[in-house]
């Protein structure tokens, strides 16, 4: 009798109890969600799509790179890439944007080609016109910076960003519902399969076998103080 086959109207009353009894419970855990979601979101923005503009950069190794591989010299540029000093600079190109270096940096991301001499700057925003901006400020920032430290034009913008590509990013406002309305799926859903695979005696149709034989149904009177006594001893 562990297992209900047959969802009947006394094992939905009894599921409604349950839930009722366990109220704060689904409280507690909604909120949770809450919680959890406003976390996850704090500082994202709340836009539902994004942009992402890329400007393609060659390297050409030269003899100032002594014996240095080209996949070596390209992780070394793609940190140079995200640093402080490629933020600030892009961001003095971008004077009157309202954008400061750590913003450019959050912005940008980094990627390589088929091959060790192809560099793609990504820049993100909301903002189609931002994000091409951005991409290819930090691409003539890096150019600039890598001229310094080798004293050799050894990266060229070959394809500055022109266009910026929409990404589908959700946005803080959906995922702060979906956050709560899915734990308190959850926690219900859960307490609903508990209670169905208790095992517990909810009708007099759940005691007959074969259609003929009925279990003994010992009843129970509840007194006072919460104690339960048998009628039988």
């Amino acid at each position: 009798m562990g297992f209900v086959t047959e969802f009947t109207f006394a094992d939905l009353m009894q599921v409604m109890l349950v839930l009722m009894k366990n109220k704060l419970l689904i409280v507690l855990v909604t909120a949770a969600g809450l919680f959890a979601g406003l976390l996850y979101t704090t500082g994202q923005t709340s836009a539902e799509y994004e942009y992402d503009a890329t400007a393609t950069l060659s390297v050409a190794f030269g003899q100032n790179l002594g014996q240095i591989t080209g996949s070596t010299v390209i992780t070394n540029y793609a940190e140079i890439v995200t640093s402080n000093l490629v933020g600030e600079y892009a961001a003095f190109l971008l004077a009157g944007e309202g954008l400061s270096g750590e913003d450019i940096q959050d912005m940008v991301s980094v990627s390589t080609g088929s091959n060790s001499f192809v560099l793609r700057i990504t820049a993100r925003d909301e903002s189609p016109r931002t994000a091409i901006m951005v991409a290819n400020a930090v691409a003539e920032s890096f150019v600039m910076q890598v001229a310094v430290i080798t004293g050799s034009n050894t990266v060229q913008v070959l394809d500055p960003a022109r266009s910026a590509e929409i990404i589908y990013f959700g946005g803080t406002r959906i995922i702060r519902i979906l956050a709560p309305a899915g734990a308190f799926v959850i926690v219900c859903g859960l307490l609903v399969v508990i209670e169905l695979l208790s095992g517990k005696i909810r009708s007099v149709k759940q005691c007959i076998v074969d259609e003929n034989e009925l279990l003994t149904v010992i009843p129970q009177v509840k007194l006072r103080k919460s104690r339960q006594y048998n009628l039988y001893g």
